[in-house]
This record gives C-alpha cells, structure tokens and sequence, in this order.
C-alpha cells in the first residue's frame, strides 16, 4: 500500500496524461487469449496462467520480472480460458476460480509461489468470462457473474475468505461475463466495468452495489482493469454487436466516478487481453489477446506480445497499516490485555484490521473514517497459555506481535 515512486509528478495531476506504452517482449508465452495475469507481490513478479490458442488450451504457469518470461510450472488446474484470478496478500496465494475447457468449470485453485493446491470444489456454479477481485481491505476474494450453457448469463456476487466460498449478493449490476474488476484501495470498493451488458460502471463495498456511471468507455467485453494505486486503469475490449465487431485500442482512466480517454496508441486493438499492476516497479504490464472477432478468429490473429505502460505517482497514497502492539507482553491468568493497531495517515473509510491468533482469524478491529488508531480489550481466559503470536493484516501488510501468558 505505498506509493509509486521515481516518476515526476504530471503538469494535470493524471499518472497517465503523457505516458505510452512501450513493447517490452515478443518471446515468452505462447499466443493466446482469454488467459489471467496477477501480480505476486511475495515474488514481486507478474503471475500468468493457462489460455486459448485456438487449437491448444494451455494450463502452463509463467512469471514475469520485468525483463524476461520464464515457464514455473504447467502441473496444476487443467487447460482453461476465460477463468479469473486474483492474489490475496493476506495469505501470499494467487487465488483461480473456473474457467472452460471441454467443459465449464467450477473449481477454486491457489498458487503459493510454487505449487498449484485444489482447495475447494463447491461454491459458485461452473462459469467462464467471470471475474475476480481481492478487497485487501476486507481480506476478501470478489467474484462476480459469468456465463455457462445451463444458466446463462449470471449476476451473482460470491466472496472467497480463503476457508469457503460464500454467497453475498444476487442483485446489483444487470448479468454479464466478458466485464472486468479491481480494487480501489483508498476508496476501499471493487470497481467493475462493461461486459456483455453495456458500458455500465458499478462499485461494490462488501454490502452493496452502487452505479457509478455509464458515460465513459464504449460497449465492451473482454476488456481489462488494473488499480495503480491513484487510479483505475482499462485497456481495449470489443463490442461484438457492431457489424463487423468493433475492437478497441484506447487507454481510460477513471478517477472516482468518471471516465477520461488518455490513451490511442501502444497495443493493437484487441480483446481477452490481460493486465497487472507491478507494484515495485510502477508499471502496468500487458500480455497477449486475440485480434479478430471470436467467430473468425484463426490462431494467426493471437498476439503473445508484452506491453508496460509507467504510471507516475501523485496525491497522497492509500493508509498503511504500521503499528501493532500488545500490552502488557507478559499476560497472567484471568487478565486483560490490549491490542493496538496504527495507520500512518488518517483512513478515508472505515477501515477492517484482521487479528489472527497462531494463524487463525479471532478478530477484526475497525480504524475508524478520520482516525489513525484502535483499541482493543481482550480477557486472556479463552486463550491457550504458552507463548503465542498475534498477527495484524490489512492490504498487503502482516505486522506480528509475540504476547506470553502465565
């Protein structure tokens, strides 16, 4: 949760107003579409897996830094496209829902930085051209809609807390697949935007969804979001009910609630591209896609290109979890100690602090909208004595704190 930083400020206060994309590589993984690209913060890497090649459906895992591709593994989920990923880092795991095949799939994957695990094969039905976002603030995987042959298109919300998949919301956003999701760590909401509905953009804030505009980018599907930490970011799509289809090369931005054009040049026009945001580096990185229409695409019109576009910093970041303590750190039975988390700037909103205990989730404090700190009293009576370990975790920070009970 820190600022971008080695980039001077721009003269109209946008990261992107006078950036370009630059080709970065052309070798790497092979061409393909409808694949899903994350960032590994614990590798500082940017994480790829599986795709289209019209004619071959990969399940290979690559990892980018920042120079050169390199294969990690291809034992894990089976060959899919149109599945979605998202890195929880609270847990430091690469999170995989769906996707097809011979198939539509519905099973949920986690990649720890060397192996795929299987973890759970219930929960939301099978889907592709679903999408998934992490809520660092809630410590939350957000999935919503999707389509498959039996129901169609979907329109239900589904949060993965890294236990289970739970069902949170079946209204909001009209169903859709092809759209896209990210988070926005300040205004702590899950943005989504387009798909096979229209060019709608809606919010969602752990309870509800919200519309935040529907003025903005064309009708698209297959288009791509990323947060850079300051804004949202969206690259290309296709709106298929043009005739011929319509492919798109532009850069939007959105800031708050509204959309602005930065972008007409980098990447050809394409659609089920992928994107990342690489946070030690400052750039959004872009790979692959498909540049004809689904019904005439050849494998000869798949891009297996790699793009960066730099984004400059400005503003004051999101908060930053940098305190946790606990007094006394000797407890004796029957006693009450204190847990104390601290931000390093007043948060926007209510922000959810997870406590583990040896691991496990016991709590959540709450720093509330315009505060830095927050308290909590805790009786040591239920807890095993011994030496123990408190953690703290918000965003991509895990603070720890060793207590003694006596």
């Amino acid at each position: 949760m820190s600022l971008v930083l080695g980039h001077p400020l721009l003269e109209n206060g946008s990261p992107l107003a006078s950036l370009i994309w630059t080709q970065r590589q052309d070798i790497g993984p092979s061409a393909r579409y409808g694949h899903a690209l994350a960032y590994d913060e614990g590798k500082e890497q940017t994480f790829l897996v599986g795709g289209d090649g019209l004619g071959v459906v990969f399940r290979d895992t690559w990892l980018w830094n920042g120079e050169t591709w390199t294969q990690v593994g291809d034992i894990g989920p089976s060959g899919r496209a149109g599945h979605a990923v998202a890195y929880d880092s609270a847990r430091g795991r690469i999170v995989l829902f769906g996707g097809r095949s011979k198939t539509v799939l519905a099973d949920t994957w986690e990649w720890d930085g060397e192996a795929w695990t299987q973890v759970e094969d219930t929960g939301p039905s099978a889907r592709s051209r679903h999408a998934l976002a992490y809520d660092s603030a809630r410590s939350r995987v957000v999935l919503f809609g999707g389509e498959n042959a039996a129901f169609g298109l979907l329109g239900d919300t589904w949060e993965w807390d890294g236990d289970e998949w739970t069902q949170v919301a079946d209204t909001g956003p009209a169903p859709r697949a092809g759209h896209a999701m990210c988070f926005d760590a300040p205004a702590m909401r899950t943005v989504l935007f387009g798909g096979s509905s229209g060019s709608d953009t809606w919010a969602w804030n752990g309870t509800d969804w919200t519309e935040l505009n529907d003025v903005g980018p064309a009708p698209c599907e297959g288009t791509c979001l990323v947060f850079t930490g300051q804004s949202t970011v969206l690259f290309g799509g296709i709106d298929p009910t043009t005739t011929p289809a319509t492919l798109f090369r532009l850069t939007w931005e959105l800031d708050g609630a509204d959309w602005t054009e930065r972008q007409d040049m980098g990447p050809a026009p394409r659609y089920g591209h992928a994107m990342a945001y690489d946070k030690a580096r400052g750039r959004v990185v872009f790979f692959g896609g498909s540049g004809a229409p689904p019904d005439t695409a050849t494998a000869a019109n798949l891009f297996s290109d790699t793009w960066e576009l730099p984004v400059a910093a400005h503003g004051p970041g999101p908060p930053a979890l940098v305190s946790f303590t606990i007094t006394p750190e000797i407890v004796r039975q029957a006693e009450t100690f204190t847990l104390r988390v601290g931000l390093d700037q007043p948060a926007p909103v209510d922000v959810a602090v997870s406590i583990l205990f040896d691991g496990t989730a016991v709590r959540t404090m709450v720093v509330e909208a315009g505060q830095t700190t927050s308290e909590l009293a805790l009786p040591s009576a239920a807890l095993d004595f011994g030496t123990n370990s408190f953690t703290a975790v918000w965003g991509d920070v895990s603070l720890h704190a060793p207590v003694t009970f006596q």
